[in-house]
């Protein structure tokens, strides 16, 4: 996902925090801004493109770095109030300690030097969220966290990362119904990234439970389940197999019922991951014969009949390869589930299968992408 602009120049997410356990807690002060949007001069457009190019954490380059500093820190001495160049300088202020011993006194100078620049910004009571957010990542102060994440989505109110950290940090402050809130405000204007997100709202929903609120875990389960349904069973089942159903089920919450009905097949796909295991070994013909049990008596899941043909396409006896799928596509209701079986086998399975069949499929599976 594209972060907003307005994270754009923040330092990682992913920090290490305990050299700063002796910092002082940050307070959110509203004095007249200071700080109002100032075009940016040509020196401060290089100053930012060195930084952009050389500062970020993922392509650090120390020497370009270190430029870019240099040539932000002449360019804010004409311009002090230009916003962009006073975050990229505590930003790569920040990044720049990461090149320096742990521990050492030039490390913690240069987080010295950023953080001032953050709460100078955040004293002044700068109109952007940015500041409020980047010094919020920085500090272990769960108070001065809740206040400057407050103060972030005040400002912006569909920060996706900001009302996620603000729930987090009400839920560790025992606020479970506010944290609920900030949670369900986070999943709508955040769009889905993939599984690693997806496991940690299942862990926020789980925190939830643990503190004895079911019914607000279960909206954020139900939230999750909603936004994976485009997703193959065997992705659905990776999300949700760690889940505790049970305590939900008495609720009515829709998404343990979906799960409930998911686990045959996230069992038989764990089984196959068993099986694949001889096939790495070489063990192909001993992984066959397990697959034609594991097809003839598990649910009519795609995956272990897909490795099946592939193990029959492999011996050359493509017209088995074909008996194999049409036995799956003649048991399988689901029509994406269809499509992205009948897209995975191989050309010479699709083509060994009954003409009609095929036909069928490559018609249905057109309209269906």
């Amino acid at each position: 996902m594209n972060r907003p602009a307005l994270t754009r120049l923040l330092v990682p997410l992913v920090l290490s925090l305990a050299t700063m356990a002796s910092a002082q807690p940050f307070r959110v002060a509203r004095p007249p801004t200071l700080y109002v949007p100032v075009p940016p001069t040509q020196a401060i457009r290089e100053a930012l493109r060195l930084h952009q190019t050389g500062c970020m954490a993922e392509d650090f380059d120390d020497k370009t770095c270190a430029q870019a500093v240099r040539e932000l820190e002449a360019a804010l001495r004409d311009t002090p109030r230009q916003l962009d160049a006073q975050l990229a300088l505590a930003d790569a202020l920040w990044n720049q300690s990461f090149r320096q011993p742990e521990g050492s006194e030039e490390r913690a100078r240069l987080r010295h030097r950023s953080l001032q620049r953050y709460q100078r910004l955040v004293n002044s009571g700068v109109p952007d969220a940015r500041p409020y957010y980047a010094l919020s990542v920085l500090t272990p102060n769960v108070d001065a966290r809740l206040r400057l994440l407050r103060r972030t989505v005040s400002i912006a109110p569909k920060h996706p990362e900001a009302h996620k950290d603000l729930a987090w940090v009400l839920l560790e402050k025992d606020k479970p119904e506010e944290a609920a809130r900030e949670y369900h405000t986070h999943l709508s204007v955040s769009p889905r990234e993939g599984r690693e997100t997806d496991l940690e709202d299942l862990r926020f929903a789980s925190g939830l439970a643990q503190r004895g609120r079911l019914g607000e875990a279960a909206r954020v389960y139900d939230a999750v389940w909603d936004a994976i349904q485009e997703e193959s069973r065997a992705e659905r089942c990776q999300v949700f197999k760690s889940v505790d159903i049970e305590p939900f089920e008495s609720l009515g919450a829709r998404f343990a019922g979906r799960v409930r009905e998911l686990r045959g097949a996230c069992d038989s796909l764990d089984q196959l991951a068993q099986t694949l295991e001889r096939v790495d070994q070489g063990q192909k013909d001993l992984a066959l014969q397990e697959l034609e049990r594991q097809v003839a008596t598990a649910p009519p899941v795609g995956e272990p009949y897909l490795a099946l043909q592939r193990l029959y396409v492999e011996k050359g006896e493509r017209v088995r390869a074909a008996e194999v799928m049409t036995r799956y596509f003649q048991q399988e209701e689901d029509v994406r589930e269809r499509c992205r079986q009948f897209r995975g086998a191989s050309p010479q399975t699709a083509w060994a299968l009954e003409p009609s069949l095929r036909q069928e499929l490559e018609r249905t599976c057109a309209q269906n992408r």
